[in-house]
């Protein structure tokens, strides 16, 4: 009986299945068929010889061949007419693809006689959400450069003098900006690459994914929200903690402590066999109890306005997720537990930390302070 045949047509730049199979970054789109336990990649003369060296495959095929094929028979030598030869070559009928594939490229499979099936699956190799301990380690050595990013951020903010409730720093105003630019240049000199970095005062850190803009004020909460993916490895880190300069309100003072409690709560539930709805839930009752309730306000959503946490590996948000859905934590899964609290009047609050499912509950890899006041 033969095996499912996986094709892909992507960059693994963007695609984290086709990386996970090859391991090699490519920027543009490139040929990637799996059959009988053979994975074969088909690339450009650009990339050939880096491949042959680099990539985590059986075999490394010509691009030029197969389009000096298409040309003789007077076809357009284009990747799908490619990718077309290909399956010819090996007598491939049906192929599976993931639900990311292109539209025009399925349409124009189906027109040359071939059977296309989206995968069931998200993502399409699920074996990859089970990480091995060599993924472990390199989402641990990327959360080692995200927390000295963290804590070069939270230095400058701790470093800052307040005037008129307005943060300085160096006789200059202290910006979201500022500490963005630091964060990434930090970043990018160890090797990796931050994009759409969250440095976010007051009425900004209301809004959960607002990357924050302007000057830094003190007594309102500053959510500093930090995810690289590494350029050597292509796995993200991923950490949040919120800090404040000057003296928080009581309310503040008992949102942090409620978001903080919310996370342990979460990890401390956290294990093989756990429902996510549950962890979920959990948090969201733990929240309604100490009287933080979602809701619409004035025609905003406020509250806690998204899921506990989400899968971490080659993407920044892969299954599982830590919310309703139905999924059940296997050992080996990588998540986020990342609870907050967010109302315009206020701010947001959210405290976020890396966990590994394993045999007995889970293992933190996050290893940064949760200092509100700084």
């Amino acid at each position: 009986m033969k095996k499912e045949a996986f094709l892909i047509i992507d960059t693994s730049e963007e695609n984290a299945d086709l990386y996970y199979k090859t391991g090699f970054f490519v920027p543009d789109p490139v040929i990637y068929l799996e059959h009988n336990g053979e994975k074969i990649l088909v690339l450009s003369d650009l990339e050939i010889d880096r491949g042959r060296k680099a990539a985590t495959v059986d075999d490394v095929l010509s691009l030029s061949d197969f389009q000096r094929r298409l040309l003789a028979a007077r076809k357009h030598p284009k990747l799908i007419g490619a990718a077309a030869l290909l399956l010819r070559d090996r007598k491939i009928k049906k192929v599976t693809v993931p639900g990311r594939f292109g539209l025009k490229y399925a349409d124009e499979l189906r027109g040359e006689g071939f059977k296309v099936v989206p995968a069931l699956t998200e993502p399409l190799f699920v074996e990859r959400l089970r990480k091995t301990p060599e993924e472990v380690r390199f989402i641990k050595d990327a959360l080692v450069k995200t927390a000295q990013a963290m804590d070069a951020a939270v230095k400058m903010i701790a470093a800052s003098e307040v005037r008129k409730n307005r943060l300085y720093l160096g006789g200059k105003p202290l910006t979201s900006e500022r500490v963005k630019g630091e964060i990434n240049s930090f970043l990018s000199r160890a090797g990796f690459s931050a994009a759409h970095t969250i440095v976010a005062c007051g009425i900004h850190s209301s809004m959960p994914h607002d990357s924050g803009r302007g000057q830094l004020f003190a007594g309102k909460p500053i959510v500093l929200d930090i995810f690289p993916r590494s350029q050597k490895t292509g796995y993200f880190g991923d950490m949040t903690r919120t800090v404040i300069k000057g003296g928080p309100s009581r309310e503040l003072l008992d949102m942090y402590d409620t978001v903080l409690k919310g996370q342990k709560l979460a990890i401390d539930m956290i294990g093989p066999g756990v429902a996510v709805k549950d962890v979920h839930k959990a948090v969201v009752d733990y929240f309604d109890a100490r009287g933080y309730k979602t809701g619409t306000v004035d025609g905003k959503t406020e509250g806690f306005i998204h899921s506990t946490g989400h899968g971490l590996g080659l993407e920044i948000h892969e299954p599982p997720r830590v919310g309703m859905g139905d999924e059940i934590l296997e050992e080996g899964n990588v998540v986020t537990v990342e609870p907050g609290l967010y109302y315009a009047r206020t701010g947001g609050i959210r405290i976020e930390d890396v966990v590994v499912v394993e045999k007995k509950g889970c293992r933190n890899l996050t290893r940064y302070p949760k200092k509100f006041r700084v």
